[in-house]
């Protein structure tokens, strides 16, 4: 009888955790969602935005996998990730020794679950999201594939190797996902997403994480997605894909309504980034955008909705800073788990979560965030920077500059020092040119021919008056350019970067020995 009382009470308690669904979205700029610009068709987005709160200081890495492994890992990108390893490398993504969320959710009973886009290790079956602590997956595992076939080439290979290494990127939990691809990756995920929830077991809170493809190059849509647009000039792939993913978000909404789980569930939009610059993407006003540290590239379109969004600040928007690795902690609380102490990293000498509980903000019980500054991206002291100038040199793949770009800023209260080179893209030279010599965002400020790097010296704005970053400070104010300087060197010697390995061609042969799919190879 005691054994019988003791389930019965896990259940009701299990019960009564939330629901959460993360929903991350890929290259979405700040103008690429009808929240901010009404020619975009997304209704679903709309409502749910409504219904909830906009988070607008919600600031990311700025660019994918650093982002990703932010969110999973708890920690901020300087003590994970900044790089955008190739998948080929054996120690792409989240060290093996860092627990992560899903691991900490499951632990407190959570059904846990991963759709879409990976990013964060495929080396091995630890590091894949079954051996991360989700219970299912189906997803792929790079930065990027053809959205039909789901086939792409070999990250940062030699383009000679490219052909030979191709396959399809389809992994389902513990297998490739055989049979699976040739159908449009949104439906895919889409339908892995309703099938979810619809099996949700009664007696266990779900957390799902469905990071989307869309809209991440390349550029594809079906055509009815484009024609919804009656103005022609609106007629464009990117913009059929932005109304794709509302769709999508619309439909496992829908699902989540229809079974009842709605009034206790959390929902938690996020862009990975900001938009890429001549791939579609649309920051404006917004300077800089995706792979630089202007808010462009870092202040992303986010915000909560779902039951569990308190009724009185529905419809309203939250202005205190938020990073992504917040949610770690927050979701863990709502868990009902206030300890984020990692142990297993501690045993291997890794850095502790920097994760934050942002729920009082969040749901409206306070105005104020617990986040009054952060990293957004640190560069090596200047010993690992010439060990990186020198093995570059001898044409190692550690640490590949068209992946690991340069620059660097942090954000306390208001103030936001950017230091260094600002890419508008990982494949070209750094810009050297004033940003009104580059096509919007970069241009048609106000204030033009602010330099799109910004050197030794730095640019300062004021990111709350200022958000679009027209104003640079650095002379006016030197005391904080000094000031922020001291906290980037003092956080220095804890910047996580070690070397990922060079490329192995058995990531290759695992493509030729599992039928023509990507897996773990090691």
């Amino acid at each position: 009888m005691a054994l019988v009382l003791l389930a019965a009470t896990v259940a009701v308690a299990s019960a009564q955790k939330p629901n959460i669904w993360f929903i991350l979205s890929d290259d979405q700029g700040y103008n690429n969602i009808g929240l901010h610009n009404p020619d975009l068709i997304t209704p679903n987005i709309n409502q749910l935005v409504a219904e909830g709160r906009e988070l607008t200081r919600h600031y990311v890495y700025k660019f994918c996998s650093p982002t990703r492994t932010s969110l999973i890992s708890g920690r901020l990108p300087i003590h994970v990730n900044q790089e955008n390893s190739a998948t080929s490398q054996p120690y792409a993504g989240i060290p093996a020794a860092m627990t992560t969320i899903a691991e900490r959710l499951s632990q407190a009973n959570y059904s846990c679950h991963q759709v879409g886009k990976w990013h964060c290790g495929q080396a091995t079956k630890q590091l894949i999201p079954h051996g991360r602590g989700f219970n299912t997956s189906l997803g792929f595992f790079n930065f990027g594939e053809d959205h039909y076939t789901q086939i792409r080439g070999a990250q940062a290979l030699h383009e000679s190797d490219t052909v030979a290494c191709e396959g399809v990127d389809l992994w389902k939990t513990d297998k490739p996902a055989y049979g699976i691809n040739g159908t449009y990756g949104g439906y895919i995920y889409t339908a892995e997403a309703i099938r979810v929830i619809e099996e949700k077991p009664a007696n266990m809170p779900l957390f799902l994480f469905t990071a989307f493809q869309n809209i991440h190059p390349p550029l594809q849509v079906p055509e009815s997605y484009i024609k919804r647009y009656s103005n022609a000039s609106l007629q464009t792939t990117v913009n059929g894909m932005v109304t794709f993913l509302d769709e999508s978000i619309g439909n496992v909404t829908a699902v989540l309504r229809q079974q009842g789980l709605w009034d206790n569930t959390l929902i938690v939009f996020s862009a990975d980034n900001g938009g890429y610059l001549g791939n579609g993407g649309d920051d404006a006003p917004r300077r800089g955008g995706k792979f630089s540290d202007f808010e462009g590239g870092v202040r992303v379109n986010s915000f909560i909705s779902g039951g569990l969004v308190p009724a009185a600040v529905r419809g309203t928007k939250v202005s205190g800073m938020v990073h992504i690795c917040d949610w770690y902690a927050t979701f863990l609380h709502l868990a009902g788990v206030n300890n984020i102490y990692d142990q297993r990293a501690a045993n291997a000498n890794l850095s502790q979560p920097d994760s934050i509980n942002v729920w009082d903000l969040v749901s409206g019980a306070n105005n104020t965030s617990p986040r009054f500054e952060v990293i957004l991206s640190l560069m090596p002291t200047q010993e690992e920077k010439e060990k990186f100038d020198t093995v570059m040199q001898l044409g190692h793949h550690y640490r590949d500059p068209m992946y690991f770009v340069g620059g660097e800023a942090i954000i306390v209260g208001d103030m936001k020092l950017i230091l260094g080179d600002m890419h508008r893209g990982p494949f070209g030279p750094h810009p050297t040119k004033p940003c009104d010599s580059f096509s919007p965002p970069w241009s048609g400020l106000t204030n033009p021919g602010l330099p799109c790097t910004c050197g030794t010296s730095g640019c300062l704005f004021n990111v709350t008056n200022d958000p679009n970053e027209e104003h640079d400070l650095a002379s006016s104010d030197p005391g904080t350019v000094m000031k922020l300087k001291a906290k980037l060197d003092a956080a220095r010697p804890s910047l996580y970067a070690p070397d990922r390995g060079a490329m192995d061609p058995k990531a290759c042969d695992e493509v030729k020995n599992s039928g023509g799919f990507w897996g773990p190879w090691l």
